[in-house]
């Protein structure tokens, strides 16, 4: 059994190893929106359109992780700044697709790679046990520091708040 000065170590350990994460992550994305004016999800959104374009916004909640309303608010926002287009598909007429514009090309050629990315390749360098273990563990943390109900939406996008009609109150 672990003595309480072991115990001490680890939770020390463990959350001196998210802030180092979340210092990280909030630097990388600040970053991206003062250089880019793009966050760092829409940053993301693009890299996987680059690498692989006529997506869906089912495809791409797919490869990003994520859930298909998230994607779909990145993908308005992305299509409002005219970095990417949404087309029918050529081969299925029911289906639209996403490709990036030619401002949307540009902004890639200059902007770093997602931190997504980094996160996902840093990942995969762990062994199987040691991801199903991360994962567990993480988890588990959550659920006791009462954070298991929180939406995973996509690192660092912010939640596009409704548009209020006139007259009504906040």
């Amino acid at each position: 059994m672990p003595t309480k000065t072991g115990q001490t170590q680890e939770v020390s350990r463990a959350v001196n190893a998210l802030r180092r994460m979340v210092r990280g992550l909030r630097s990388a994305a600040e970053s991206v929106e003062r250089e880019l004016s793009v966050s760092a999800a829409q940053l993301f959104v693009l890299r996987e359109l680059a690498n692989t374009p006529d997506q869906s916004v089912k495809d791409l909640a797919t490869v990003t992780m994520t859930t298909h309303s998230t994607v779909s608010q990145v993908v308005g926002q992305l299509i409002s700044k005219r970095l990417v287009t949404r087309t029918t598909d050529k081969l299925d007429k029911r289906r639209s697709v996403l490709r990036l514009t030619r401002q949307g090309a540009a902004l890639l050629r200059k902007a770093p790679r997602a931190i997504q990315e980094d996160l996902i390749d840093g990942f995969e360098l762990l062994t199987p046990s040691e991801r199903r273990g991360l994962a567990t563990g993480l988890e588990k943390w959550l659920a006791a520091s009462g954070f298991a109900g929180v939406r995973p939406a996509m690192l660092f996008e912010k939640p596009v708040r409704p548009v209020r009609k006139r007259g009504t109150k906040r």
